[in-house]
């Protein structure tokens, strides 16, 4: 773009998640209107158990499309689950 002088400017602040922000930018001059920011909606954050033991039946913990915050722990398989062996053609629980 010959002969033609671009000037850049920053614009620094804060915005927060309101549904609209009206102002005034003034580089070079003014120039007013309407910015329209999308409300934010935050996740919703897990706020059941945290800690699973192992058992028979299937558990779900609830967590999709939540933050969860905290460690989910995973313990181990309870010592009165008894011994389970395979040996290829066998499973034995004792």
């Amino acid at each position: 773009m010959e002969g033609e002088m671009m000037t850049m400017t920053m614009l620094s602040g804060t915005l927060s998640p309101v549904e609209a922000v009206i102002g005034e930018l003034s580089p070079t001059g003014s120039l007013e209107g309407e910015l329209t920011i999308p409300k934010i909606i935050e996740p919703e954050t897990y706020r059941g158990t945290h800690e699973v033991t192992p058992s028979g039946e299937a558990q779900i913990l609830m967590t999709a499309e939540k933050v969860v915050k905290e460690n989910i722990v995973i313990n181990p398989i309870p010592s009165n689950y008894g011994l389970i062996t395979w040996n290829g053609s066998k499973l034995t629980v004792s």
